[in-house]
């Protein structure tokens, strides 16, 4: 396992890549605040991007659907862990925690082996900054060693920083969190059950809006999508809701309803998922990041996702399809909910941000009102009146990662993989954990072991007992 100190990329360095994919100047403020470690240096990104015609994918014509097409995912199956399957594991961590013969990277180490993890990228930060970065394991079976700027599909993650792009239109007018979509998206945007109770965007980032992860959802992603407006104004419509399931009523998560976020963005800017989320929020960081692979540097190292054990089952993230550079919010549903492909010092730089009023370095990229509206508990709030549990595309844990502390984040878990972004804004802490396969199923409160593990471990081991508190400085909104 190899730790290595962190470089901490200056904004320029990404310049060129997000011109490709924009066409435009972008004008960016270079973070310098704190040390520069020695260290590996990050990949040079690429001065052009591959970019292509709208993606060759199947848009159904039929006007209304009928019937519900197999439900598929690419999200593994939990296994919710008893108390005494829990106590075991815990047991066996404990064990690892309290060697005293093991410093940190060996600790981790022996976590990341006790799940089968074939690779992995840790981050850890504290006051603004990423004080340690750890590479484990390997980049693919072939055994080419994991380093510290590899890019991951972080899976449900990407509802988290789409979040972010979504709190920009907010805060521009553009949205509204508890308007009517109907009169966003061009459709009637209902459930057919309960005609007269508009879904929000406030459900949808709550996931209490009522919807289901639904057969033409899986569809899309396999690539044939039929358009939104037939889905909801046709017979398809029953489909896509749960039964009795009144928007803002109750909970059930839907990465449908994260997908819809994309359509969202691309309807009210007119830009693609990626064109706005590059000038809006990872441009402006220094950040190499897309939904849509084929927009990625081609120097760029980018993993793969494998299933555990025999590793046989391999998802590719680079798949070959070409990137879609025109908006099309009928059909762009597939995206927001999971296909982010990002770093973890790059993610680690949005946990800063969120962790921090919205700035990240010395750039801001999104109001302290709206990351405080993200971490805001919402139950009975606004347009939703059942209690979600959640902030806005932020889990809010309280004493379940790390007792004593409230940590907000995401996590995700598909084809093999388990990723987690976890802060706590008390004392300016958060970690970071991609990887690219491990035994992903063992869950406890909705959360991976494995994250729950590493998480611990880092707040045990680098943070708890060391860590210093400093003050966020003062940011101009």
């Amino acid at each position: 396992m190899e730790k290595r100190k962190h470089v901490r990329p200056k904004a320029a360095l990404a310049v060129f890549f997000w011109l490709a994919i924009l066409g435009l100047g972008i004008s960016v403020i270079p973070a310098t605040k704190g040390n520069v470690f020695a260290g590996q240096p990050v990949s040079a990104m690429a001065e052009s991007v591959t970019t292509a015609d709208p993606a060759t994918e199947t848009v159904s014509s039929t006007p209304e659907p009928t019937g519900e097409p197999a439900i598929s995912g690419e999200e593994d199956d939990d296994v919710q862990l008893t108390d005494a399957e829990l106590a075991s594991d815990n047991a066996a961590l404990q064990n690892i925690e309290t060697n005293a013969a093991l410093d940190a990277q060996a600790k981790l180490a022996e976590v990341f082996k006790h799940y089968q993890t074939l690779g992995a990228v840790v981050c850890v930060v504290e006051n603004g900054e990423i004080t340690h970065t750890f590479a484990y394991g390997t980049l693919d079976k072939k055994g080419t060693p994991m380093g510290e700027n590899t890019l991951f599909r972080v899976g449900s993650i990407s509802k988290m920083v789409t979040a972010m792009g979504i709190m920009r239109l907010v805060e521009q007018g553009k949205l509204s969190l508890d308007g009517d979509l109907s009169g966003v998206l061009g459709f009637a945007m209902r459930n057919a059950q309960y005609p007269n109770t508009p879904i929000t965007l406030r459900q949808l980032m709550t996931h209490t809006a009522g919807l289901r992860d639904n057969g033409y959802y899986s569809m899309a992603l396999e690539g044939t999508v039929t358009p939104l407006d037939s889905l909801f104004e046709g017979n398809a419509n029953p489909t896509l809701f749960l039964k009795d399931g009144e928007a803002g009523t109750e909970t059930s998560y839907t990465n449908f309803g994260g997908g819809l976020l994309g359509s969202l963005i691309e309807q009210v800017t007119g830009q693609t998922v990626d064109a706005y989320m590059a000038e809006t929020i990872f441009a402006p960081l220094g950040i190499t990041a897309a939904y849509q692979s084929a927009l990625l540097p081609q120097d760029a190292t980018v993993s793969n996702m494998y299933g555990r054990a025999s590793r046989s089952g391999t998802t590719v993230v680079r798949d070959g399809k070409p990137a879609s550079t025109v908006a099309a919010p009928l059909t762009d549903y597939g995206l927001t909910a999971g296909k982010l492909t990002i770093s973890a010092p790059d993610l680690a730089k949005l946990v800063i941000a969120l962790c921090d009023g919205g700035v990240s370095g010395d750039t801001r990229v999104i109001s302290e009102t709206s990351v405080t509206e993200m971490r805001t508990l919402q139950n009975q709030e606004g347009s939703v009146v059942c209690e979600s549990n959640r902030g806005l595309c932020l889990n809010i844990l309280k004493d379940t990662v790390v007792e004593g502390r409230t940590l907000y984040g995401h996590g995700g878990k598909a084809n093999g993989m388990l990723c987690a972004a976890y802060f706590d804004p008390t004392d300016r802490t958060g970690v970071v954990m991609l990887t690219n396969g491990c035994n992903n199923r063992p869950m406890r409160d909705d959360v991976g072991m494995l994250s729950l593990a590493v998480i611990r471990l880092c707040y045990a081991t680098l943070i708890d007992g060391q860590h210093v508190t400093q003050d966020a400085w003062l940011v101009t909104q």
